[in-house]
């Protein structure tokens, strides 16, 4: 190992990370989010022509991210970071990350992986039981929620017509995938990757918090039954990406279910709602489903990404992804399927040891902590939500269903009927707020008309760093009208 060692001291190198980390942790909130760097400064500063020729002291080079890339970066950690729908990561989980990557196993064969196939499986198992499946339910980790919506259409096409078919290349005739107008732009990617097409792909009209409208769908599948057309899957969202809206997912799966339709809910977002007290009731009609795709990386704060791909028999993961690559699986002793080899449940070969960034923290801290956190981001999503509307220049765009509010400034009379001049103060303010460094938001459209958008997961965002957001938002935007 000496090869590996080289222009390394482990000690030295632990001493500094372990001082970064703790700094890192415990910066002041009021610091800015990050420095207002341009795209010049940024390529002059960090790009390179050529590679390094030869190397240098590592303690030297982790110094230097320290000073530069670390000071740099955007403080995805930072109280008024609410751009994403990820926030940082909490220490036991960063070192979970760490120590995935130690080891390096690939989750592929369990000869490799044993304790982390064995870890994976109960990790998928416990995300199951926590969102409301039935019971042996399990799933596996993927790169990503994208990802795991398309796996989860090419179960639902390779059910629908059958291996045997969908190897010979001649199975698609005229077929469609049914879901919002405000679905994830990954199944518009998926589709087309499965050779569907996005032309194929009927998006029902939403309401203003952009959840399908559960009657227009229910017209379609009639209209598609009545024209012997046949729906390949549904997708119905729960925590849009938008608006955080939910999908009447307790109609959809009904109709699925007695259609004999593949139900697939995309939850990378929304899942968290799994934790809360309103669990029950939002997430009703989730038991149906077929597939369900969920983010750990969002409400439960694991270092990007970790993503999950739940059904309710993993068998039918083996049924459509296993290979026959005799160099690579081997059958085990026992017949226990706790022992199979997880490649032979994905398309994936090389395959991270994410789960264990997740069971890390979720050993450390429990479930009655990810419950508290995700009950306390809905109380503060509430509470944003009566300051927008007790606000004469702000009005909220819809009263929020999970933590993501969007809402606009108010224009002056004169103005209210111009989109035009809507947008640009929108998009005005926004560029003006964040240029400043002191918070981080994004802006979207909503039924044509841009808004702000705060997703509100940060579990160290309260009102107050709301408030002050708020009044930076109201401060430029008065300073755009009285220039427009």
């Amino acid at each position: 190992m000496d090869c590996f060692h080289k222009n390394t001291n482990i000690k030295e190198i632990n001493t500094l990370l372990t001082a970064m980390i703790e700094k890192y942790y415990s910066q002041d909130n009021c610091t800015k989010i990050s420095k207002n760097l341009n795209e010049k400064e940024m390529s002059e500063k960090y790009f390179s022509e050529t590679p390094p020729e030869k190397g240098e002291n590592f303690g030297k080079i982790l110094s230097n991210f320290e000073e530069n890339i670390l000071a740099d970066s955007v403080k995805t950690w930072h109280p008024k970071f609410l751009n994403q729908m990820s926030a940082g990561a909490p220490f036991p989980a960063i070192i979970g990350d760490l120590l995935a990557s130690m080891l390096n196993p690939t989750l592929a064969t369990w000869e490799v992986a044993p304790v982390a196939t064995v870890i994976e499986r109960n990790v998928s198992e416990w995300m199951a039981s926590i969102i409301g499946m039935p019971k042996g339910s399990s799933g596996i980790f993927v790169p990503g929620g994208s990802f795991a919506n398309l796996l989860a259409l090419t179960i639902a096409r390779n059910e629908k017509y059958g291996l045997n078919k969908i190897q010979s290349g001649k199975w698609y005739k005229n077929e469609v995938v049914i879901c919002s107008d405000a679905s994830h732009y990954s199944i518009k990617n998926a589709v087309d990757l499965l050779g569907i097409g996005s032309n194929n792909l009927h998006k029902i009209q939403t309401n203003s918090r952009n959840e399908m409208n559960a009657e227009e769908f229910l017209k379609a599948v009639e209209f598609y039954k009545k024209e012997k057309i046949e729906v390949i899957a549904v997708i119905a969202t729960l925590g849009g990406t938008v608006t955080g809206g939910i999908d009447p997912l307790k109609e959809i799966g009904k109709i699925c279910r007695n259609e004999n339709i593949h139900f697939h809910v995309d939850a990378a977002f929304g899942g968290g709602m799994a934790f809360t007290d309103i669990a029950r009731q939002t997430l009703q009609g989730i038991e149906m489903a077929n597939s369900i795709t969920w983010d750990a990386h969002k409400w439960l704060h694991i270092p990007l990404t970790c993503t999950a791909l739940l059904v309710p028999d993993i068998q039918i993961l083996k049924k459509n992804f296993n290979s026959q690559a005799d160099y690579l699986f081997h059958k085990q002793n026992s017949d226990t399927e706790k022992s199979d080899d997880l490649g032979q449940y994905t398309i994936l070969c090389g395959k991270k040891f994410d789960s264990l960034k997740l069971w890390l923290l979720w050993k450390t801290y429990g479930t009655d902590f990810f419950r508290k956190s995700a009950n306390n981001r809905l109380k503060v999503t509430k509470e944003f939500f009566h300051y927008l509307q007790e606000d004469p220049e702000l009005e909220p765009c819809y009263e929020p269903r999970t933590p993501l509010q969007c809402f606009r400034f108010i224009v002056p009379k004169k103005k209210k009927n111009d989109i035009d001049y809507k947008n640009k103060l929108h998009r005005f303010v926004r560029k003006d707020v964040i240029s400043k460094r002191n918070s981080f938001f994004n802006i979207t459209k909503l039924k044509g008309i841009e808004c702000f958008r705060l997703v509100l997961i940060n579990p160290l965002t309260e009102l107050i760093h709301l408030r002050e957001i708020a009044e930076e938002i109201k401060q430029s935007a008065r300073k755009f009208i009285a220039e427009n």
